[in-house]
């Protein structure tokens, strides 16, 4: 009898993790801790506990292909339509967080502590200046990746999710006026090291939807089928 209930537990299980899209890993749902319990800085997020449904998560940077080079200088309304396109969507802010992070809560996608050569951060500065952004091909840094294998979390570009943007401005544009109307989110450590909003997996940020900036990319998100 308990291995008949073994059986049909794991069987249960890989049922659902089979019902996600090619090219996307399942990422099971549960109580979920995000955001940091001391925020020191603004891109920080203080602690709370969320409750997620399990969902699936494109394995790389759109265009979802190992070995391309990933999708930069796309609108957040863009990227939401190349996800509509394939019977996807953004993924939320907290999904992305939670793929990130994994189910220990990490501060990185690989590990608790910071390793330069792990993923795509090569850039000491905090910006691309007149120079284009060393883009790496998805996959490329084999190691940067989640114990649930989802590739370039950290390093590369920064991605577009979901969620409305009403936090600080824009620092590089003393003009610009948050509106959660118009502003949208970012996740994810960039490849610049000195960027105001991090590296690690609880870096955040947000500016207008419709800016296309040239390290800012997006992957997409679904729900199990």
């Amino acid at each position: 009898m308990l291995f008949f209930l073994f059986l049909l537990c794991c069987s249960s299980t890989s049922s659902v993790k089979d019902n996600c899209p090619e090219g996307m890993v399942f990422i099971s749902g549960g109580t979920f801790q995000s955001g940091v319990t001391t925020p020191i800085r603004p891109w920080h997020e203080e602690s709370r506990s969320v409750v997620l449904e399990s969902f699936c998560m494109d394995v790389y940077e759109y265009p979802n292909q190992l070995g391309e080079l990933p999708m930069g200088r796309v609108t957040w309304n863009d990227a939401q339509a190349f996800c509509q396109q394939q019977d996807k969507r953004l993924c939320s802010s907290v999904e992305w967080e939670r793929a990130c992070r994994g189910k220990d809560g990490w501060q990185y996608s690989y590990g608790p502590t910071y390793q330069r050569s792990r993923c795509n951060t090569p850039i000491t500065g905090g910006g691309p200046g007149k120079d284009p952004p060393p883009i790496a091909p998805s996959g490329k840094y084999s190691q940067c990746v989640s114990p649930e294998g989802v590739y370039d979390l950290n390093g590369s570009l920064s991605e577009w999710v979901s969620d409305p943007w009403n936090d600080f401005s824009e620092p590089f544009n003393a003009r610009a006026k948050v509106d959660p109307k118009t502003w949208r989110t970012l996740r994810g450590g960039t490849m610049w090291s000195n960027t105001f909003y991090g590296q690690d997996c609880t870096s955040r940020h947000g500016h207008i939807s419709s800016w296309k900036n040239i390290d800012d990319g997006f992957r997409c998100c679904a729900n199990p089928r």
